[in-house]
């Protein structure tokens, strides 16, 4: 569509219901567009056609997107509040997601879990009013059909353009569920988005997010690895995480890169690796030693003393991890 048209609370799902119909992407529905799109298996072509005209109320033989929405928003009686809400959860869902999407990687492990349970926690809720809603329009379709058996449902294959750019006949289908489950908003008076939802692609993000990281462990079972005790070797992996305080990154980035290269030549080190998230002031390095021992050597160096003193200074937040890992895990590229 060329233009925007501004809608009231509630109605901006027919701007997407528009969209949708308008195939041809020309600012208007055309007859052929509109039964390809609203045939439904129950109306007849005579009913929708004066349905059609009905909506038509500029009597140009198209219909355009303030035609539909003024249409429906004189037919919309307690759905209207419904859709108001599920604006405002649509909106709602799609914040939290571009947070969660942020902050994630930096949380903790337990942080991490209370996430992904509060996510499916609210999938399985939204989930729950499938149900109920699939229930009730079989079963209104089907009230429907039986009240009007004479007549013969039109489908898009029963009309058909013979301009060039002519819509391909499909089957009917039950357009009011697919539309509202795969909803996308135009951007109107409400601030919404214009293609796509930001809470459909802030949900691929996400899901983009945590299925790289489930890729890096390994789901497929335990694996039973048999050791000779006398001969256990293993590393000492360490992790600090910081958040830096406001204006103080510069600063930190140097006091970082120093101790690097002291911490890089010192005995034992294996490697040192640090990662930054954008626009959260979060840090995280990881050391790999050799032994535990080694590392406490290391920690009372003048430089690494200095550091500590430096990240005490210039952080608000700092957490401090160790574990030990069998050797063959550590792998150095």
């Amino acid at each position: 569509m060329a233009e925007t048209t501004e809608v009231e609370k509630g109605m901006s799902i027919f701007l997407d219901v528009f969209r949708r119909a308008d195939k041809k992407d020309d600012g208007k529905i055309s007859w052929e567009e509109f039964v390809a799109f609203f045939a439904d298996g129950v109306m007849g072509k005579e009913e929708l056609r004066a349905l059609f005209e009905e909506i038509d109320t500029h009597k140009t033989n198209y219909i355009d997107p303030k035609e539909l929405c003024d249409y429906f928003a004189t037919h919309l009686g307690s759905f209207k509040e419904i859709l108001s809400l599920i604006e405002d959860l649509n909106t709602k869902v799609s914040n939290v997601l571009v947070s969660t999407s942020q902050k994630y990687p930096a949380s903790s492990r337990s942080q991490q879990f209370v996430t992904r349970f509060l996510m499916g926690l609210i999938m399985n809720q939204v989930s729950a009013l499938q149900g109920p809603l699939d229930a009730a329009t079989e079963s209104l379709e089907l009230q429907a059909r039986e009240s009007s058996s004479s007549i013969v449902p039109v489908q898009a294959g029963d009309v058909k353009e013979k301009k060039e750019g002519a819509i391909v006949p499909g089957r009917v289908m039950r357009r009011a569920k697919h539309q509202t489950s795969s909803q996308t908003s135009y951007e109107g008076s409400q601030g919404l988005a214009s293609t796509r939802t930001a809470l459909e692609d802030q949900v691929d993000r996400l899901a983009s997010l945590v299925d790289r990281m489930e890729k890096r462990i390994n789901l497929d079972g335990v694996v039973d690895e048999e050791v000779d005790v006398s001969n256990d070797q293993t590393v000492w992996l360490t992790q600090l995480d910081i958040k830096v305080k406001e204006g103080q990154d510069s600063a930190y980035r140097d006091a970082l890169r120093s101790y690097i290269e002291a911490t890089n030549a010192a005995k034992g080190c294996l490697s040192v690796t640090v990662r930054s998230f954008k626009d959260t002031r979060m840090y995280s390095m990881y050391e790999v030693w050799t032994n535990a021992v080694l590392k406490e050597v290391h920690n009372q160096t003048e430089k690494a003393k200095k550091f500590t003193g430096d990240i005490v200074a210039l952080s608000d937040e700092r957490i401090d991890s160790a574990v030990c890992l069998p050797a063959s895990w550590w792998k150095r590229d």
